[in-house]
């Protein structure tokens, strides 16, 4: 959560270089990000913080990850489309979102969104959202522009993305169906590794970008 403090604050102190871009409400969901950790570990600790009256479910936070992961995916499928210039790339993009979409309806048929994180929709979602970052590259190379764009926030952004959503499903799904081989290997530890890589690069790509970059 200090990560996420921290790049919440640069985002905001930064801004001028990019309120009007497509990023201009990347701050919004990086205090979502913050506030939705806040709640999910208060109502995970804390018996009388709760979202069901039904004791079965006082201590499950589980329905606001899956929300969040909703919001989080489209706000990053809405941002790609309007950022890339191929119209068959953005065809794709919001395929994509659609079927990221319709990942998560099917999922809540088989398993119960107040009780377990839709983990198998979230990896889904997560492989498309790196692919619509490698559709964005692919449209740089298109438009004859330099794929490492230093002071461009969207390069750093895309970079921390396709790092962090490579992994992370993978690493989330053993979490659910292997705890023995999440436990083994220190799987949570890696996690929160790639957590602050990933916001570490937003951190950097907020200080190092330029308004002007911004493409």
């Amino acid at each position: 959560m200090i990560i996420y403090a921290v790049t919440l604050f640069i985002s905001l102190t930064t801004y001028k270089k990019y309120y009007d871009t497509a990023l201009k409400y990347f701050p919004i969901i990086i205090a979502y990000t913050f506030f939705n950790e806040v709640l999910g570990y208060l109502v995970r600790t804390y018996d009388e913080i709760s979202f069901f009256q039904n004791v079965k479910y006082s201590n499950f936070n589980d329905v606001i990850y899956n929300i969040y992961a909703i919001i989080f995916f489209c706000f990053f499928y809405f941002v790609y489309r309007q950022l890339i210039h191929n119209r068959s790339y953005k065809k794709w993009i919001i395929i994509s979102a659609i079927i990221s979409l319709l990942a998560y309806l099917i999922s809540t048929i088989f398993q119960n969104p107040l009780e377990t994180n839709l983990y198998y929709a979230l990896a889904i979602s997560s492989w498309l959202l790196v692919f619509c970052v490698i559709l964005y590259f692919k449209d740089k190379v298109q438009q004859q522009e330099d794929l490492i764009q230093k002071h461009n926030l969207m390069f750093w952004v895309s970079i921390a993305l396709i790092i962090f959503y490579s992994v992370f499903p993978v690493i989330y799904v053993i979490g659910y169906t292997d705890y023995d081989t999440w436990t083994k290997y220190e799987l949570r530890s890696v996690l929160r590794v790639l957590i602050v890589i990933m916001y570490s690069l937003f951190i950097f790509g907020f200080i190092k970008g330029r308004r002007l970059a911004f493409r």
